[in-house]
Order: structure tokens, then sequence, then C-alpha cells
């Protein structure tokens, strides 16, 4: 439950990864959250075994990205809360990010962009906006950054790098 209550406050902004428990168990459980979340968004867009092998990749790349960022900065021991943090916001804004593709009719590829309604894309933005805004928050906390934006610059590059990443394997696996 320490680790529940942790990450909801590194969602309000009130924490940071330094907060969480740097045990194994909490890094299992956020990572397998993580996972059950990019599933519950990726079955009904790209399949089992699809959805499957891009959440893997994604959260390889999210290691990666932080185990480099980290490094380069000489604080490569706060791997494992960086790396539960990210992983457990981006869960649980996505999870809410489903809720909205649900309440918007569900993912239809087919469907014209003009067809979603305004508010589940306005919804859609905030969630983006406010993952891009935790992100860096984590960021800035783990890599000693004396300011947000900069976190928030680098969490956009990561962003930027696991969109690339997944793009790229979408387009291999089809």
């Amino acid at each position: 439950m320490n680790g529940l209550a942790a990450m909801l406050n590194i969602l309000r902004l009130r924490a940071g990864p330094q907060d969480l428990p740097a045990d194994n168990g909490t890094l299992i459980f956020w990572v397998g959250i993580a996972l059950i979340a990019g599933m519950v968004i990726g079955i009904p867009l790209y399949g089992f075994g699809q959805a499957l092998a891009l959440n893997v990749m994604d959260l390889v790349v999210l290691y990666a990205f932080v185990a480099i960022l980290l490094s380069m900065q000489g604080v490569s021991d706060r791997w494992r809360q960086t790396f539960t943090a990210m992983a457990g916001t981006g869960a649980v804004l996505g999870l809410l990010m489903a809720f909205l593709m649900v309440l918007a009719g569900g993912p239809d590829p087919a469907r014209e962009p003009e067809e979603v309604a305004t508010g589940v894309v306005f919804g859609m933005l905030v969630l983006l906006a406010w993952l891009l805004l935790v992100f860096g928050h984590i960021l800035q906390q783990a890599l000693g950054l004396g300011s947000r934006l900069v976190g928030m610059l680098t969490a956009l590059g990561y962003i930027v790098v696991s969109s690339v990443a997944t793009q790229t394997a979408i387009g291999l696996f089809q």
C-alpha cells in the first residue's frame, strides 16, 4: 500500500520517485500493471501477440532510456525507483486514456477523426499533457535537474524515442 500511495502522490506531483520503495516487489507490481494497461489498450488495436510484443518493447525502451540518463548523471543507483515511477504513472494514465477510448466507442482505425467527440479528444490531450508533466517531474527529481521544464523536455525526448521505436516495430509486424 505504501507504493500505491506514493504512486498517487507522484501523479499529483507531491512526491518523487525517491518516495517509492526501492524493492523488487514494487518494481514487479508496477511493471505488471504497466503490461496489463498496455494490453488493455493494445489488444483491440493489434491483437494479443503484437500488443504483448509492443508493450514489452516499450518497457525495454523505457528502461534503457532511464538507465542511460541516470548513468550519464552518475546516479545509476536510482534506476529502480525512476523506472518504477515512470512505468506506474504511465500505466495509470494509460488506463484513463483507455477509458476515454471506450467512451468514444472503442478503438476503431476505420473511424474518421471527425467522428470522435471533442470532449474525448480534449480529455486525451489533457492526459497526454499530464503524462508529460509527470514524467518531467520524475526525471527532474531523479536527475537532480534545476528545472521541471528541462525534465519535461527530457520526457518529451523519451516519448519521441518510444513512438519511433513502436511505429518502426508496427511497420515490421505488418
